[in-house]
């Protein structure tokens, strides 16, 4: 298999990284799965080395660990790689999702309430994105971001696009289903199909801890 589905975490989310592993393989069995190390403490970094099949360790970033995930993606030692946030909760099977893969593209969804509040731009969502081997974009995307002059990897894509509106070809739609954005929900907009539900912010941690977790999800040491 030369699929794999990435994440990150630093010692301030690792709290949801057993959670998220758990959710992703209960529900895409015989999957390979890359946890990156952006600053995890000792023993939630021996509980991801023993778990995942490619184990990365970055050093911590002096602003925020999410600047890294552009280099995950360079560095995957895998033919596709498909990132997700840690803070995202898998619900489906979607390995599907490899079958949008297309050399030198990004597969995105879009950030629908962000297009909703500036109707003339175009809003990727990056909590979610497949990458097949090479892209152009993805290296311009990661130059934006090595400066850190944005606020994250979203802000950075976002900015690279709007200088050069073209750009957006470089990119394959995935379908919404793929990243439901905890906000849609807020604004009353959700389907049965959404197969990853992506809990943004301080309020979407807040529902994972308060709804989605439970002690043994906070025991490393299974």
């Amino acid at each position: 298999m030369n699929k794999t589905f990435i994440t990150g975490v630093d010692s301030t989310h690792e709290w949801l990284l057993k959670w998220w592993y758990k959710k992703l393989v209960a529900n895409n069995p015989d999957i390979h799965v890359t946890i990156c190390d952006f600053g995890m403490s000792d023993h939630v970094r021996q509980w991801a080395q023993t778990h995942a099949d490619h184990f990365i360790t970055y050093p911590k970033h002096p602003q925020n660990a999410w600047f890294h995930k552009t280099q995950c993606l360079i560095d995957s030692k895998y033919e596709c790689t498909c990132w997700i946030d840690v803070d995202c909760e898998i619900l489906k099977n979607i390995q599907d999702v490899f079958d949008y893969a297309q050399p030198g593209k990004i597969c995105l969804t879009k950030d629908w309430v962000r297009e909703g509040a500036r109707p003339n731009q175009t809003w990727w969502a990056t909590g979610f994105n497949l990458i097949k081997g090479y892209s152009d974009l993805l290296y311009d995307w990661h130059s934006i971001l090595k400066q850190a002059k944005v606020r994250g990897d979203q802000e950075a894509l976002h900015e690279l696009m709007m200088n050069n509106p073209v750009r957006n070809k470089e990119v394959i739609e995935l379908p919404q289903i793929y990243q439901w954005l905890r906000i849609s929900l807020q604004k009353g907009q959700d389907t049965p199909e959404k197969r990853v539900m992506h809990w943004t912010g301080p309020v979407g941690k807040k529902h994972i801890k308060e709804r989605l977790m439970n002690e043994d999800d906070n025991n490393f040491n299974t």
